[in-house]
């Protein structure tokens, strides 16, 4: 009986352990990302703000409540190249990802929309994707990060919205699984497990690359500066011809202030 209640406090102090490393996301530190290398970096950063402002980005993550795979790292990532409208959520979050999307279509006709899964999330997100396609709102790319997994169901089809997809496949026991005809299929190197696709050198540098081809469709449009009153020629004034001014009788100064103030008056 001892044992017993023994091992059940033990289960529940485990379970709370997961949980409290679930909120804090600290097994992330099993992928670490560096911060980008000095040529990736540039290859964005070159491209104007003004377009790369129009690019926005969401990541789903699978089942995945610990964060081991660090897709939080990778947002981070994605950030750090000079995208800031990169969005983090996990699965449940798939309604407020197309209620964004509809605004930021909206709000933006330049818009550039990028959606990234991972695992599970490859499935959900092509099924926010086929949801935004009945009311004609057009998915730029959409890119699958080891999304060959067994449990997840890889999408059989791309859906009519969706420009271009770009399929990250793991390798290892998965390696049979997963490429599709409809994407661009890349197969990671044989040591690249499920939880290792996202933050695979290879997986960031690919990344960087779609979204700064991206980001060069955009227009850039020109901003006209206003006139200021400063630049505007001033008009020519009219010449206007100074009075004549009496001569002061050199007596003036004996006169009373209040006969000089009236005559200074009557001029």
């Amino acid at each position: 009986m001892f044992d017993r209640l023994r091992g059940r406090r033990f289960l529940a102090h485990l379970l709370l352990a997961v949980g409290l490393a679930a909120q804090a996301g600290c097994l992330s530190c099993m992928h670490p990302i560096d911060p980008p290398q000095p040529h990736i970096a540039d290859a964005c950063q070159t491209v104007p703000l003004g377009c790369r402002d129009h690019v926005h980005v969401f990541l789903m993550n699978g089942l995945d409540p610990i964060n081991y795979g660090n897709l939080t790292g990778l947002r981070d990532y994605v950030q750090e190249l000079g995208f800031s409208k990169t969005y983090y959520g996990q699965l449940f979050h798939a309604g407020w990802f197309k209620k964004e999307i509809r605004r930021i279509r909206q709000d933006d006709p330049d818009a550039r929309v990028v959606l990234i899964g991972f695992s599970l999330g490859v499935q959900e997100l092509h099924a926010v994707a086929k949801d935004l396609s009945a009311e004609d709102i057009p998915i730029e790319l959409l890119v699958f990060l080891s999304g060959n997994h067994p449990v997840a169901f890889m999408p059989e089809d791309r859906p009519a919205n969706v420009h271009r997809v770009v399929n990250i496949l793991a390798s290892g026991s998965m390696k049979a699984y997963g490429v599709r005809e409809y994407a661009e299929n890349v197969r990671l190197p044989e040591d690249t497990w499920h939880f290792g696709s996202p933050t695979h050198p290879y997986t960031l540098e690919k990344l960087s690359e779609e979204l700064a081809a991206l980001a060069l469709t955009v227009p850039l449009r020109e901003i006209v500066r206003q006139p200021q009153p400063s630049d505007e020629e001033a008009p020519t004034p009219r010449p206007v011809k100074p009075p004549a001014r009496k001569t002061p009788d050199e007596w003036d100064f004996l006169k009373p202030v209040s006969f000089l103030q009236r005559e200074h008056r009557a001029k």
